[in-house]
């Protein structure tokens, strides 16, 4: 079977499971081929090495919504002679973004016949443009191009031989839409260890190490999603109660200089750490206290996984998809109101003076989060995805 991955960059969750599958399915036997929209990051670790061919093509911004449909059909359209030149059998599209490219290439080329599968690996309901309240010719014209827009956002899931949730919750989610899609599967994406033990930032390592400090980590990209106001600010009243708590932000994105202005304003650079982006952050969880992830949604929260795989706890919010899922399955961490500064506080404090004792969960990690296990579910249901498609 000739498998090629469609992904946005090398940055991010949904590449590094692409990276993982593509290593599992080279191993395997497959001839694996992967299509990069933007570019590859030298930071990040993520390079797609096992695949047979590497095709960058550098014709999108690095962002998940990407200019207006024009820019898109083109983009697409680009994709299209790149398709047609790799021949593949299925094509696995890693974000409902990419899936839409793909099927815009689809319906402008002779690529109809490739079937493909379309991984989500984000809240996707979420995250779909919402319309404008504006009334004016412009507005009117916006809200049709949002609407048409989501419209072929859904189409194409619609349309994909396959869908792969990387939670349960996210599957059901989607259900409650009306988008009951005859071939499913739900597959977790792989907990990935750091076989490299990156080295820490100094400062973050001068907090992580100092037994008289108690330190917070949190690794999130600065976006909107991740909600790092509602953090910041439960953090600056945590502190209130105990002055030697510590947190650490590991990430970059288009808010940090936002974040960092809070910071300032709410008079906590000396508590707070930006510690840039890291392609695997196990060696800050394991140190920490615990992981906090503040998100107003989801896809999933693997971060949530590595760190109780790295041996702590987390503080997450109960949002629709995700970290509520983890907490059930792994039976542990803490739940909060999704912004709700009073009660992320709370939970902050009560980690301090009530730390938590994470049992072991090496065995359940095992089963439903390793290389391994993800890579066999997946290679089931591409089977029986290639089966029915040429029936």
């Amino acid at each position: 079977m000739n498998i090629c991955h469609l992904v946005l960059s090398n940055i991010g969750g949904a590449p590094r499971t692409a990276d993982s599958l593509i290593s599992s399915q080279s191993k395997a036997g497959y001839k694996v081929s992967t299509v990069v929209l933007t570019d590859l990051h030298p930071q990040w670790t993520v390079n797609f090495q096992n695949a047979e061919k590497l095709i960058i093509m550098k014709v999108a911004g690095n962002s998940f919504y990407i200019g207006g449909i024009i820019h898109q059909i083109w983009i697409a359209i680009q994709l299209s002679k790149v398709i047609s030149d790799l021949k593949p059998d299925i094509v696995i599209c890693h974000a409902a973004f990419i899936t839409k490219i793909f099927h815009l290439s689809q319906l402008i080329s002779t690529n109809s016949l490739i079937s493909y599968l379309s991984y989500i690996h984000t809240d996707v309901i979420s995250e779909l443009p919402t319309e404008s309240q504006a009334k004016s010719l412009r507005g009117v014209f916006q809200n049709f191009s949002i609407r048409f827009d989501n419209w072929m956002s859904l189409r194409s899931l619609e349309k994909a031989n396959g869908l792969v949730f990387v939670c349960k919750s996210l599957y059901e989610r989607f259900l409650k839409m009306g988008l009951n899609h005859h071939h499913v599967a739900v597959c977790y994406n792989p907990a990935i260890p750091d076989p490299n033990h990156q080295s820490l930032h100094s400062q973050a390592e001068l907090w992580l190490k100092n037994p008289t400090l108690i330190t917070f980590v949190s690794a999130a990209r600065f976006h909107h999603q991740k909600d790092h106001k509602t953090l910041l600010k439960a953090f600056a009243q945590a502190s209130q109660i105990h002055s030697h708590i510590r947190l650490i932000l590991l990430g970059d994105g288009d808010l940090q200089t936002e974040m960092q202005d809070l910071v300032t304003a709410l008079a906590i650079n000396d508590i707070v750490l930006f510690a840039g982006a890291v392609p695997n952050p196990r060696n800050y969880f394991s140190l920490s206290r615990a992981v906090i992830l503040a998100s107003h949604y989801e896809g999933f929260g693997m971060v949530l996984v590595e760190a109780v795989a790295s041996g702590v706890t987390f503080i997450a919010s109960d949002c629709p998809v995700g970290p509520r899922e983890i907490y059930e399955v792994l039976k542990c961490g803490t739940l909060v109101l999704p912004s709700d500064v009073d009660s992320l506080a709370k939970a902050i404090i009560d980690h301090v003076e009530n730390p938590q004792e994470v049992i072991d969960r090496s065995e359940q990690i095992e089963q439903l989060f390793s290389e391994s296990s993800c890579a066999n579910r997946l290679e089931t249901f591409l089977q029986e995805i290639f089966q029915s498609a040429i029936k």
